[in-house]
């Protein structure tokens, strides 16, 4: 192969010596990409590598090369015209004390990774997000139902192993209809929020909030016991009372309690069972004039 063919290929060509570094001689590419004349100047490796390479060199490369006589794809990073430091792939081989070298720049490579990179976490995060939209009622920010029941089967599994009291709290306004009709259905929109922003206050990161359709409510309240659960919702009904309408009265809302107990987890329906009860002990609760909590 003639000396004109070497100089065509779209890479470094270098030949080193293995023990004192020094630069034998480079083809085209690599003399204007390093920006050096090998036949006037006294190059050596230190000048061509960064001194993170250089010690990789010394310290592991060379070793193998001694040992196997060549080195593929080794990443490093070249110092090139200019002084900039470009990513590089090289494959090394010795003969009779001379090391050829064929060093690829990699700069385009990486930056294509660094894309790919960049690509994928924005999938991801779009992913998430999409994930937790599907999640959330879009008017209250809630759990929607299918989350909540997802996320109650979850807990449900874990204490069936080790039992933790829960509670099923399920919440209707009360005179959901009127308010809509006297005042609109932006109106009550507006109060659904609101009412969904108090439950949040309320309860504790560690409780499920959702809106469970309509103007109900439904929260499980995890590692809590009836009694715990029954002053929860009289705080509900303080802090639901603080929402004023337009004509001057209060929001009040009608709640059913429903408590999981450990002989209840041997039933595979437990959830349906138990909202059930829940949605009784509310109905029991709207028919005694409301603006109450019932036990199921």
């Amino acid at each position: 192969m003639s000396k004109v063919d070497i100089d065509n290929f779209p890479c470094l060509l270098l030949v080193t010596h293995i023990d004192n570094t020094q630069v034998l001689s480079g083809n085209s590419f690599a003399k204007q990409f390093l920006n050096v004349c090998f036949e006037e100047s006294s190059l050596t490796l230190t000048d061509i590598l960064s001194k993170a390479s250089l010690i990789f060199y010394e310290s592991y490369l060379k070793p193998i090369l001694i040992s196997n006589g060549s080195c593929k794809e080794v990443q490093l990073t070249v110092i090139a015209n200019g002084g900039s430091r470009i990513p590089a792939v090289a494959n090394i081989c010795l003969v009779d004390e001379k090391l050829f070298w064929a060093v690829y720049p990699a700069e385009e490579r990486d930056k294509l990774y660094q894309e790919l990179v960049s690509a994928r976490e924005n999938l991801e995060q779009k992913t998430e997000e999409l994930t937790r939209l599907t999640r959330l009622d879009p008017l209250t920010s809630l759990l929607n139902r299918r989350a909540l029941t997802t996320d109650l089967t979850k807990i449900i599994t874990f204490i069936r192993r080790k039992y933790v009291p829960v509670c099923l709290v399920l919440i209707d306004i009360d005179y959901f209809k009127t308010i809509n009709d006297n005042f609109g259905h932006e109106y009550g929109d507006e109060v659904l929020s609101k009412l969904a922003s108090t439950l949040t206050n309320v309860v504790r990161q560690s409780d499920l909030v959702s809106r469970w359709g309509g103007e109900e409510f439904l929260v499980a309240l995890y590692n809590t016991d009836i009694q715990d659960a029954q002053y929860y919702c009289n705080r509900i009904h303080e802090a639901v009372q603080k929402i004023t309408l337009p004509n001057s009265k209060k929001l009040t809302v009608s709640i059913g309690l429903a408590a999981l107990e450990p002989q209840d987890l041997r039933d595979e329906d437990v959830i349906a069972k138990k909202i059930n009860k829940a949605d009784n002990a509310l109905y029991k609760a709207k028919n005694n004039g409301r603006n109450q909590t019932q036990l199921g």
